[in-house]
């Protein structure tokens, strides 16, 4: 073993359950449940088109011949309790209306009850085929389980179920218990059905010619009769459906190929991707099983349920790093507290999108609570570290409440530096939180207003003056994103002033912007700032900063109301509350397995940790440096508590920089690949929107980004701060 393990108690073998056993299944039953639910969405999705294509083409083919569709009703299968024009019509409102709903998820289960309604009249009168039987199981699982997220009535039920709409409230609440409890009868009744067809193919029993119509046999064809019973015991159980889905559908494809199915379709298929991901439903082993490992295993219950031997793991900071680590710690039979100051996670990368009216806060920010709330042995507690005490092992944090830890893991960020002059701040904010954002947004867009109705020449050019000062990923993004808005976002919007008269200056002390990319990728980024109009000052010191101007070196003024900071940035005050010895910056002194040193169950990432594994360079402080960080301590502390080998010291891998000059231009460095223009542009936007947290932020942001790029236009210039009287 490691002598870093041999160090620390290992408390978790205490556990009557090996720990390594308990860890193994957990990672297990989560990948098997969470990887179904991650691409269920998507498979939903593809289902109900599927199925909603095959009713449309039927409808279509009788709308544009109406004189056979009523032939049909009338010769092939006459339906006893209707006339046949009016059967007809409503087959055909059925085939054409019931498949557009499915596609939609709209009014999902009424279209899929009549859609299978249908299917069931033609199986009894017409001619009975497997696909019908196959798609009215498909079906009618739809009917108690509605379709997944991407759908209107998973989109619309939870306004709807707190509107004043007549019996919304009880139809949703009914449908949603049809999901819960209905659902999974459903699904254990249509795998025992499937469980007799392959019983009936494999000669155990011979049913009636009645019955046999019933039975979707054929599916089957080419199966070894011992196969075929091994597989239905199989599914009488419920016994291991996503790995029995996975092998039907490879056999099934095999005997397809081999010939054995000359007439199979898609449709089976399809089912096995339901099978596979929503289970076997009731009275199954499966169930059974995962049942005693949500109570034993997931900790998907109350945290005042989580045994208080198990170690105490205290993360401070929801940032990119602290994140990391919990996703991985949760997996652990170890108890976790979140804390941060903010009860939301924070993508600040994209922070001057909020700052220059593109993004809505709400589109790069996600509640803490919400990406916990199925781990039951993560708490999260919203509050403000004041001081540790690293020989007690606690912390004291808000109003004086104090935790113990076991382990502690330090993931504060950082803010703003001045350099000293912090008197700069009340005239230069800098970017670092959403208030921050919104404030910025405010004095970028008064500046406009103020200018309109001005009749001070002097003044107008004041503030239409805007100063970045620092030329890093933020200052650049900031001054793009600046020229943009004045020249593109709101021309024609004001009468007395043109906005697009607007000077962007970007202020840089060093000789070149954008000093940690290489010279050739500045070069260019410096090309597409100035053809955006962007005046850029590199070799410029910035020596004083006042309310209505900013002095570059001794003499040099530049005339303006509003400036932004990019310039430097300094660690939160962990190195203080520790007492631990910091560099320049402020950043925790740490060991090569990212410990504060002197402190072995006290560990240090991202912005906080001071670290030379950036191949003995210091660790940037970008999202993908975090999150390694967080990653790498999470495993350290596994190791350790289930006395395990440690991992080697920390390396960090460098997976590139990106920064973005507007709307169509940006600039990439992946080491020897390097990418400039707009294919670099649509990287960056595609590896930001990758990094965002939730589905929902993604779309947002999608959705925000193409209105901006096609309309040229910014719908989110809301000034508000507060205002007197």
């Amino acid at each position: 073993m490691a002598s870093t393990a041999d160090a620390v108690d290992t408390p978790l073998q205490e556990e009557r359950l090996s720990p390594f056993i308990r860890v193994t299944l957990r990672r297990w039953a989560k990948w098997y449940l969470g990887g179904a639910e991650l691409f269920w969405p998507f498979t939903d999705l593809g289902i109900r088109f599927f199925i909603a294509m095959w009713y449309l083409r039927s409808g279509l083919v009788k709308a544009f011949d109406w004189e056979t569709a009523v032939l049909l009703a009338t010769e092939e299968y006459p339906v006893s309790w209707m006339e046949p024009t009016a059967a007809a019509a409503t087959g055909l409102t059925i085939e054409l209306v019931g498949p557009i709903l499915l596609l939609l998820g709209f009014f999902t289960r009424p279209a899929a009850l009549a859609m299978a309604t249908l299917t069931i009249v033609s199986q009894a009168v017409y001619i009975p085929t497997t696909t019908n039987l196959i798609i009215v199981a498909m079906l009618i699982w739809y009917v108690f389980s509605g379709p997944g997220a991407f759908s209107l009535d998973r989109v619309l039920s939870g306004g709807l179920k707190q509107s004043a709409f007549p019996l919304a409230r009880p139809t949703i609440a009914v449908w949603d218990w049809s999901r819960d409890h209905l659902a999974p009868i459903i699904m254990a009744l249509t795998r025992i059905w499937l469980g007799v067809a392959l019983l009936a193919y494999a000669a155990v029993f011979e049913p009636s010619i009645e019955f046999a119509t019933w039975l979707p046999t054929t599916i089957f064809s080419g199966f070894p009769h011992w196969m075929a019973i091994a597989v239905a015991v199989f599914l009488f159980l419920g016994f291991a459906a996503g790995p029995l889905s996975y092998v039907l559908f490879l056999l099934i494809g095999l005997f397809m190929i081999a010939g054995a199915h000359p007439n199979v379709t898609l449709f089976p298929f399809l089912y096995l991707a339901i099978y596979e991901a929503k289970g076997a439903g009731v009275l199954s082993v499966d169930r059974a099983i995962l049942s005693w490992m949500e109570k034993n295993i997931l900790f998907d219950r109350d945290y005042s349920e989580i045994p208080d031997r198990w170690p105490h793991i205290v993360v401070v900071g929801a940032g990119f790093g602290g994140l990391a680590a919990v996703e991985r710690l949760k997996r652990l039979p170890v108890r976790i507290t979140l804390i941060d100051k903010r009860n939301y996670h924070l993508f600040q990368p994209l922070l001057y999108q909020i700052a220059t009216a593109t993004l809505n806060p709400a589109d790069i920010a996600t509640p803490i609570r919400s990406l916990f709330k199925a781990d039951g042995n993560v708490r999260v507690l919203k509050g403000e570290v004041k001081a540790i005490d690293s020989a007690e092992k606690t912390i004291t944090h808000s109003d004086d409440q104090v935790l113990h830890y076991d382990r502690l893991v330090l993931a504060t960020g950082a803010t703003h530096s001045y350099f000293g002059r912090d008197e700069w701040g009340e005239f230069a904010p800098g970017l670092k939180t959403i208030e921050d954002g919104v404030a910025v947004r405010g004095s970028i867009l008064n500046a406009f207003e103020q200018a309109e109705a001005c009749v001070d020449p002097a003044r107008i050019e004041r503030l239409l003056t805007f100063v970045i000062v620092g030329a890093g990923p933020t200052g650049v993004e900031l001054a793009g994103a600046i020229a943009e808005l004045a020249k593109l976002n709101v021309e024609r919007e004001f009468r007395t002033v043109d906005p697009a008269d607007a000077r962007v200056i970007l202020v840089q002390s060093g000789e070149r912007i954008l000093p940690a990319f290489p010279e050739e990728l500045s070069a260019k980024a410096r090309q597409s700032l100035e053809a955006l109009g962007v005046e850029i000052r590199t070799s410029s010191r910035v020596t004083e900063i006042a309310e209505e101007f900013v002095r570059i070196g001794d003499d040099a003024l530049i005339a303006t109301e509003t400036v932004l900071w990019a310039a430097g940035v300094t660690a939160s005050p962990a190195a203080q509350w520790l007492d631990a010895e910091c560099d320049r910056s402020g950043r925790v002194v740490v060991d090569d397995h990212l410990r504060v040193k002197g402190q072995r169950d006290i560990f240090a990432i991202g912005d906080t940790a001071g670290s030379n594994a950036w191949e003995g360079n210091p660790v940037p402080g970008l999202a993908p440096a975090a999150k390694q960080a967080g990653a790498y301590v999470s495993r350290v502390v596994e190791a350790e508590l289930l006395d395990k080998e440690c991992p080697g010291p920390f390396v960090y891998k460098h997976q590139g920089s990106l920064a973005t000059i507007g709307r169509k231009s940006a600039v990439a460095d992946f080491g020897r690949f390097k990418m400039s223009g707009p294919s670099a542009w649509w990287l960056w936007g595609l590896v930001h929107v990758g990094f965002l947290t939730g589905a929902r932020n993604r779309v947002t942001v999608v959705i925000n980004w193409a209105w901006n790029f096609f309309a040229r236009h910014s719908g989110v210039r809301l000034i508000t701060e507060k205002t007197s009287g």
